[in-house]
């Protein structure tokens, strides 16, 4: 590995936002240890503190702060063709942001790498290179999909279904949960039985034929209720989810 530099619990204002369109020119890896705004592929991201990155070398970076202050860990770097067939043997993530269940262990390798990398210790390169062998195996861990519980699922349904106008969001429970995206939607399709979206979408259609069932509402008042500005369109939702019609 070639090492170009690292930093360790850098600090920064809530103004500082990184952009480089045309990407580093090396490979960098980032552990964010504050809230941040992260694009990638076009899509702005808010991330939770905990959250890590790994950039390859002409990827498009863009990230920053989301509140009153930016501090991460970064490593400018270039693996060797072993480090890269590790890092694709451990399906480690690249140019896509993970929030990491520990990022405390991650932190404290990087700053022994720093204080390594930075030393005159005259096996200083050879000991770097062993750590980030070990922070590779340490992020495989950290990364690997935890299974989320069927009483944690169960929770969020009924949360829905009670509060259906709530700003529920599957990307705030993934990040909570430390998973991706994709895979909480995944869990949740397979223990509830439908998706995230088309959860929240019956039960708003579900409150609104209540209102209509019990309250005498109109078709046009219960769609304005549930935020639909065409009454045919909510009418041909509510015959999709509901065929039968609803009951107590």
């Amino acid at each position: 590995m070639r090492m170009d530099e690292i930093g360790w619990h850098s600090t920064h204002s809530s103004s500082f936002r990184n952009q480089r369109p045309d990407g580093s020119g090396d490979w960098l890896f980032l552990l964010i240890k504050t809230p941040s705004r992260i694009c990638t592929g076009g899509s702005t991201q808010t991330m939770p503190a905990g959250t890590m990155i790994l950039y390859t070398p002409e990827y498009p970076q863009d990230y920053g702060a989301d509140g009153d202050l930016y501090i991460d860990d970064w490593m400018h770097f270039e693996p060797d063709a072993g480090e890269c067939a590790l890092i694709e043997s451990l399906r480690i993530p690249l140019n896509t942001p993970v929030v990491l269940r520990n990022s405390t262990d991650i932190s404290q390798m990087l700053r022994e790498m720093c204080l390594t990398f930075y030393s005159v210790k005259p096996h200083r390169s050879e000991m770097v290179d062993l750590y980030l062998k070990m922070l590779l195996y340490r992020i495989s861990e950290q990364i690997g999909t935890p299974e989320i519980s069927a009483e944690r699922l169960q929770w969020i349904h009924e949360c829905i279904v009670r509060k259906p106008f709530d700003d529920f969001r599957a990307a705030a429970f993934a990040a909570e949960m430390s998973v991706s995206l994709a895979e909480f939607e995944a869990q949740y399709q397979k223990g509830i039985g439908i998706s995230f979206t088309d959860d929240i979408t019956r039960s708003i259609l579900h409150y609104g034929l209540m209102r209509m069932q019990n309250d005498d509402l109109t078709a046009e008042e219960a769609a304005q209720i549930c935020n639909y500005v065409d009454t045919d369109e909510f009418l041909r939702l509510t015959k999709q989810y509901f065929p039968d019609g609803i009951t107590e």
